[in-house]
Parts: structure tokens; C-alpha cells; sequence
């Protein structure tokens, strides 16, 4: 009961919700419009959760993507094609993103399919993904690093910008969110998200499975779970096809301009696994980021989460 009404209390004064969180610094959808995301673990699915903690054999093959068609109005009321966008903003390194961010899947033209018993609109391919699915793969000496997964809606107004034409099943590094959302007409503001965490670190099972605000094996590290984080020196472009890219992150690779890193503001990382801004974070500036930051909310929605744990 007091668990309950202190949960209630946290949600009151938290701003609005938003997926990924505010904090973050990068594109999120309003209204916590949720994207349903599954995997299929040795034939049994699962649902991703927000901020759920999985090793990197969970997240291998491709996912399900659909849509909570029947939870909000925003999606129920739009009959036309998606973007659907997957990405790691933490490549190499939590604590030094100089390959941010790694490109993991982008399909164009993507339709719902008609609403199921479970009021989810799976989302169809209708054309060749521009990028295919690569799985999570962190290098084994990184804490985890975060993969954000975003349905756009795509309008009569989309293009898909010719500067991006070089991001590839081997091209997918230094990949700039920003750039591209506002090229391509696609807008800032995503229509569904989810994001979840992926550790291949060496002490952590590759089925290891935690709920949000859970604890890997050996620890999490630099793994970022509030406020901005460190970020970097924006590109000068994307990276072209001569700048072969890593699908793990496990590798450098060159991209068009160097990408320097350095601390957000008095920004540091925490071995406890939390890194977060001192005081409340007002802005934070990351390559493909968005501007406004709304201050402590990931710390607020992390907060909440670990008490419905406790419940």
C-alpha cells in the first residue's frame, strides 16, 4: 500500500511521459506511445519491455515490430505507411559514443497489418529493408548499451535523402538521427518507440533476461540509465561507403569527420551503473540527438519502475 501511494506520488510530480526518456536526449515518442517488440527465444516469445536487461542471444534474430493500434488514438487514426528505425547510441563505449549511432535496421514502406485479437497492428515489410537487421553485439568489455527501436509516420511528403544512400549492411556507423529525420520529412517527433538494454559482456549469459532497473551479472557499469550521458562532436556528414563500419561496435571505424567525445556539463559515470547529469540536466548536445532534454525524467520513470517491481 505505501509502496503504491509513493509510486503515485513520484508519477504526479514526474513530467509528462515519454519513450525513450526525455532525458536521453534523443527522438521520443509523446504520450509513452509504446512499439510492441518480440523475439523469439528457442521458440518461446518475448515482449519487450521498456528498459528490460537482456543478454545478446535474447536479441539475435530479427524481432516483430507492431503496433498498440488499439491503446492510441494517434496510431488508430493513421492509415498510412512507416519508417521503422533501429539504433545503439552507445557504440563503442556508454562512456565514449564516438560511433554513435550504430545504425541496426531501417525499413521504409513498412504497412500495418489488420489489428489483432490482442489490439496490435503488425507492422509489414512492402519493400527490401534499406538496412537489414543486425543483432545487438557489444564489445565483451562494454557495460550494456541501450537500442532504441522507432516507428515514424511516413507521409506523402517522405523522400529518402541521397546522403544516406551509403548506410549498408557493412555501412552503418556515425549515423545522424537528427539529419536524417529532418531530410527525409520524416519530423522529430516518432510515432511509437521502445528501447531496451543488450550486454555481450563475457560473465553474462547470452539468455540472461532482467526486468527494468535490474542488475547484470558482475554489475552494470558505466550502462546509462538516466540524463544525457557523455556525448560527441556532431559529423560533418554520414559516413559514406568507403568508411566501412562494424555491425558489433567492437570495431573503429572511420566516418566522415572524426567524432571526438567529451562530458556533458558536469556529466559523469557512475560504477554503480547509473550515469547521470549533477543537478538537473537543462540540454544536452548528441550527434543525431534532439535539443530539449526534460530534466530527471529517466531518473523518475526508473524510480517508478523499480517500485512496480516491488509490488
Amino acid at each position: 500500500m505505501h509502496s503504491r501511494t509513493l509510486l503515485s506520488l513520484l508519477l504526479s510530480v514526474a513530467p509528462a511521459l515519454a519513450i525513450p526518456p526525455p532525458d536521453f536526449g534523443f527522438p521520443e515518442a509523446p504520450n509513452h506511445t509504446e512499439l510492441s517488440v518480440t523475439y523469439q527465444d528457442n521458440g518461446n516469445p518475448i515482449v519487450v519491455a521498456e528498459a528490460q536487461l537482456f543478454g545478446v542471444g535474447i536479441t539475435a534474430n530479427e524481432p516483430t515490430v507492431a503496433l498498440e493500434t488499439a491503446n492510441y488514438e494517434s496510431i488508430s487514426s493513421y492509415n498510412g505507411s512507416y519508417t521503422l528505425m533501429m539504433v545503439d547510441p552507445d557504440a563503442r563505449y556508454p562512456q565514449n559514443p564516438n560511433l554513435r549511432f550504430i545504425l541496426h535496421w531501417l525499413q521504409t514502406d513498412m504497412t500495418p497489418a489488420a489489428m489483432s485479437s490482442d489490439g496490435t497492428s503488425q507492422l509489414m515489410n512492402t519493400t527490401t529493408a534499406r538496412v537489414p537487421y543486425t543483432r545487438p553485439a557489444p564489445p565483451t568489455n562494454s557495460s550494456a548499451h541501450r537500442y532504441i527501436l522507432y516507428a515514424f509516420f511516413q507521409h506523402d511528403n517522405f523522400s529518402f535523402p541521397s546522403a544516406f544512400d551509403g548506410y549498408s549492411a557493412t555501412n552503418r556507423t556515425n549515423f545522424n538521427v537528427t539529419r536524417f529525420l529532418e531530410e527525409s520529412n520524416l519530423g522529430q517527433s516518432p510515432a511509437a518507440a521502445m528501447y531496451y538494454f543488450a550486454s555481450n559482456e563475457t560473465e553474462v549469459p547470452q539468455d540472461f533476461t532482467a526486468a527494468a532497473g535490474g542488475t547484470y551479472p558482475g554489475g552494470n557499469g558505466d550502462m546509462i540509465t538516466a540524463g544525457p550521458g557523455p556525448s560527441i562532436t556532431p559529423s560533418t556528414g554520414p559516413a559514406t561507403a568507403s568508411a566501412s563500419a562494424s555491425t558489433t561496435g567492437s570495431t573503429a571505424a572511420t566516418s566522415a569527420g572524426p567524432a571526438s567525445t567529451t562530458l556533458s556539463g558536469s556529466q559523469t559515470s557512475s560504477g554503480s551503473g547509473t550515469a547521470s547529469a549533477a543537478g538537473s540536466a537543462a540540454s544536452a548536445t548528441n550527434t543525431g540527438g534532439v535539443g530539449k532534454v526534460a530534466a530527471g525524467s529517466g531518473a523518475m520513470v526508473g524510480a517508478a519502475m523499480a517500485l512496480l517491481n516491488m509490488i
